[in-house]
Formats: structure tokens, sequence, C-alpha cells
């Protein structure tokens, strides 16, 4: 029996436990990471999975599972590589990319995920060693490089949900240190507590508005998340403390904190996951562009 930790949104352990397999309750989250391993040659281990899989049998993906009770993220992750592939990486060499609050599966809406997922890369250049790996779920691996991940996924062999691939974990650093720090001022068009215009069942947790006279890269004022009232908004004047970076869309979410104190990149994550959690991006701070 795999036990799971539960979470809230906010990344916060509940203090219960879930048994693999049960429906995860409404409100609560668990732990998962995917974990690509990279080469000098800037290929990535790529893995089969096994005929007897009760999901995606045969179908290609990256190493990947879920987080046990009492592991942490990277724990879990340095774990499936050993127990899939075989290989013993170096939890000090591990990098998390991004994370993303997961509701609903985008490729099968009726099915949720309920989970927070860990996206982690490991540089590596030693043998393989699939014979080593603890479980029988992969049936072979071999490093591949992009284009030929590309053509596995057209071909639909590998995991569909995987698509962030092309987009996240190649993609470059953006800059955004002409835009931390900055005082802005702005419209609240969707205050807190408003409905979606086109999901009446999506309520904003925070105000959303824009910053005047700055346009994005869609051509539309600049976006806004704004933090640090309950009481929701007209108009603001706040510091910009961070940056939400959608990988697979051209639209930035500035982070403005109306007191301009910093605020805890869970509470960002977890409070802009009603409408973020159908994009794939990664929040930046001034100290994680360093």
């Amino acid at each position: 029996m795999e036990l799971w930790d539960l979470y809230t949104k906010y990344r916060q352990k509940t203090g219960k436990e879930h048994i693999r397999g049960e429906k995860i309750p409404d409100g609560y989250y668990h732990l998962v990471v995917h974990v690509w391993i990279r080469n000098a040659k800037g290929e990535y281990l790529i893995s089969q999975r096994s005929a007897a899989r009760p999901t995606f049998p045969l179908m290609w993906e990256c190493v990947g599972g879920s987080v046990l009770k009492g592991e942490s993220s990277l724990e879990g992750a340095v774990r499936e590589v050993k127990e899939e592939v075989g290989l013993d990486v170096n939890p000090s060499q591990g990098k998390l990319l991004f994370s993303k609050i997961r509701n609903h599966n985008l490729k099968d809406e009726c099915k949720p995920f309920n989970d927070i997922m860990d996206v982690w890369i490991f540089e590596y250049d030693g043998e393989l060693h699939l014979e080593a790996a603890t479980t029988d779920e992969v049936a072979s691996c071999r490093w591949m490089t992009v284009s030929e991940i590309k053509k596995l996924y057209e071909d639909k062999k590998l995991v569909q949900t995987l698509d962030y691939f092309f987009c996240a974990v190649e993609a470059k650093q953006p800059d955004y240190s002409h835009i931390i720090g900055k005082v802005v001022t702005g419209t609240v068009d969707r205050p807190l507590g408003l409905a979606h215009p086109q999901n009446p069942k999506m309520i904003y947790p925070v105000n959303y508005g824009y910053v005047d006279g700055v346009l994005a890269d869609d051509g539309e004022w600049q976006d806004v998340y704004l933090f640090g009232t309950e009481e929701p908004l007209k108009h603001f004047e706040g510091k910009v403390i961070a940056v939400w970076h959608r990988f697979d869309d051209v639209e930035d979410k500035w982070i403005v904190s109306l007191d301009g104190k910093e605020v805890a990149e869970e509470k960002i994550l977890g409070d802009i996951s009603f409408q973020e959690q159908f994009f794939y991006g990664k929040l930046y701070y001034e100290k994680n562009m360093k």
C-alpha cells in the first residue's frame, strides 16, 4: 500500500495521508515529480513504459511519480530515478525547473489531477544501468535529442502531458531586473470575488488588473495580480515583487505587493492557480534570477 501526504494549494502539509488509488478529496493535493536527466551532449534520458503498466503502456516519458509520505520533493525525485532506471543521481546536482498546481488534466478535462507537480532536471554523464532498476516499470531507456523527442510527441508515442518539455525545459531564463522593484499604478478591472467573464465557476481570489500606460507583449495593457489586501479594489499603487512568466503564452503577469512587502512563493502560486493552472510557467523573483 502506497501512502502520500496531502497538501493545501499553498503547499502546506495537512497532516492527512492518502492511499494511492483512492479519490483525493476536493481541496487537497498530493506531490508529484517529473525528472529530466540531461547529458553533456544536450540529450535527454527517455524511458519506455512497460507493457504491463495500467496506463500508457509502451509509451515514452521522462522519469516521474508520486512523492511518498514523509519524503521531500527532491528525495522523491532521486528515489524515482533509482526505481525506474537504476541510476544514482546526486541530490546536490538537482535543479527545480518549475512547479505547477494542477486541478485538471488539460488533455482530459473530466479527469482531475489534484496535484502539485515539481519538474526537476539532473545532469548525468555516466553509463545507463536499467538492470539496476528496483521496479519493472520501464521496458527500455535511451538518450534522445530534442528533435527525436519532438518526433515521439508528434507520433503520439510520448505521454502527451509532457508537452511542456518543448517550451519549458529548454527555455532560457528571462531577465526581469528592470521590472522587479518598480512602483506602479493602475486599474482593477476584475476585483477580488468577481466571477471570470468566460467561466462563472472561476472566482478571483485576488484583485486582478493592469498597469496604466504599460503595454505587454500581447499588445494589451500589462496584467497584474495584486497582493496585500482582502478587499476588492478599483485602483492600485504598489511594488512589483515578482513576475509570473508563462512558458506557453506571450503574456507575463506582474505580481504587485500593495504594501511593498515580500509575499511567500507558495502563497502567490496558490492564489493565482485558479487561472494559471491552464498554463505552464514559473515565478521569478530577483533572488532566483542570479
